[in-house]
């Protein structure tokens, strides 16, 4: 071997790399790692796509002719592609939109309207705007089965009561009342570069569970979901004051290291006195006083904080959380000379499907049926056709 070559082949072979380190959108510098959202495992879906970018930008590296922008087979203002389920294969199955035997009302807050959705392509866009794309596709299965069970129920067609919002309208886009909705510009904005793979993710995870719904009893049930549980999700009737058999506490392991478990609220006295005083009747509070006589009354069974006292009053935790806007009601508290601070474990109101933890579940082999089994606690998967 020639006197040199090693040490070339040593470079050559660390530019390559670094450039797929790169590729698959991993951090680089400190604040690329602070700044990390997706589990750095998950990234490695994006690999093929990106790699196969690059083969075909080559060619024109070299090259500082300009090049008219290439146009998208996805365009919003083509009525034929503004739907998610349409996967961009020329051909195929997988080409066609997803069938649908109902169609949804969708009352959309952003716009005031109310839009006629078929039930499918519904579910694309809620899966979307409720689960980070880059959850393992097992954990995606089983937010579209929970999203198509909470559409299913609500429908006026399938003998539910609709939405609040709107008269006429089966379900909104307001994710604190109904589900969060992502439209095609929503997602290319969300996604960016990356928009056709998880587009695919988010259809073909969709795809796969078309049509099925989670029962009790035979009846489509009330879905509930959140992001982060904490490591143990809470029962319905401790939230909501309404017990439902298959809506319990159990396990929610794995969740540890996903961005967001723990987080700290600081307030000074008086802005938290402020808050607090709009929330609820407490008209005299001040910082002064909330300082002295603020504190945790008592705790629900899994350790959230179910009431705290403010002098000779009792406020409910998860109200004080609204109030607050506390990420959720697991919390511990201490101040200091200007502050208090709300220690917080968990995203949500901790009842039902944990997505981290579905995303943990199926990170381990866990199917969605698993998965929902385990959230939804003797529910059973059935098909929503009539």
């Amino acid at each position: 071997m020639k006197r040199g070559c090693l040490p070339q082949l040593l470079c050559t072979a660390l530019l390559v790399l670094v450039a797929i380190w790169r590729m698959i959108g991993a951090p680089f510098t400190a604040r690329d790692w602070a700044d990390l959202s997706t589990p750095f495992w998950q990234a490695r879906m994006l690999l093929p796509s990106r790699m196969t970018r690059m083969a075909l930008l080559w060619p024109f590296l070299s090259s500082s002719q300009e090049r008219p922008a290439a146009t998208s087979l996805l365009d919003a203002d083509n009525p034929e592609a503004v739907l998610l389920s349409q996967l961009s294969s020329p051909s195929g199955p997988a080409s066609r939109p997803l069938q649908s035997t109902l169609t949804l009302n969708v009352f959309n807050i952003q716009t005031g309207r109310l839009t006629q959705v078929p039930l499918e392509d519904y579910v694309c866009s809620v899966v979307a705007a409720e689960m980070p794309a880059s959850y393992h596709l097992e954990a995606l299965k089983a937010q579209a089965v929970a999203s198509r069970t909470r559409a299913v129920a609500q429908a006026a067609a399938n003998g539910g009561t609709g939405c609040s919002l709107r008269q006429g309208a089966d379900i909104c886009t307001d994710s604190s009342h109904c589900q969060a909705f992502a439209d095609v510009t929503a997602c290319r904005a969300k996604w960016g570069d990356e928009y056709e793979v998880y587009r695919q993710r988010v259809a073909q995870a969709v795809r796969a569970t078309a049509g099925q719904i989670l029962t009790y009893g035979g009846k489509p049930i009330t879905v509930l979901f959140h992001a982060i549980s904490g490591g143990m999700t809470e029962a319905a009737s401790t939230v909501f004051s309404q017990s439902l058999p298959y809506l319990v506490s159990v396990e929610s392991k794995g969740e540890e290291g996903v961005r967001g478990y723990n987080e700290v609220a600081i307030f000074t006295f008086e802005e938290a006195a402020r808050l607090l005083a709009s929330a609820f009747p407490l008209d005299s509070l001040t910082g002064e006083k909330l300082q002295q006589s603020f504190g945790i009354a008592r705790y629900t069974p899994t350790g959230r904080v179910d009431t705290l006292f403010l002098g000779d009053k009792e406020l409910p935790a998860t109200e004080v959380r609204k109030a607050l806007g506390l990420r959720s009601t697991w919390f511990s508290l201490s101040m200091d000379a200007e502050h208090i601070l709300f220690h917080q474990r968990g995203y949500g109101h901790g009842v039902g499907m944990s997505q981290a933890g579905a995303n943990a579940m199926a990170a381990e082999g866990g199917s969605f049926d698993n998965i929902l089994a385990h959230y939804y606690p003797g529910t059973q998967l059935a098909s929503s056709q009539p």
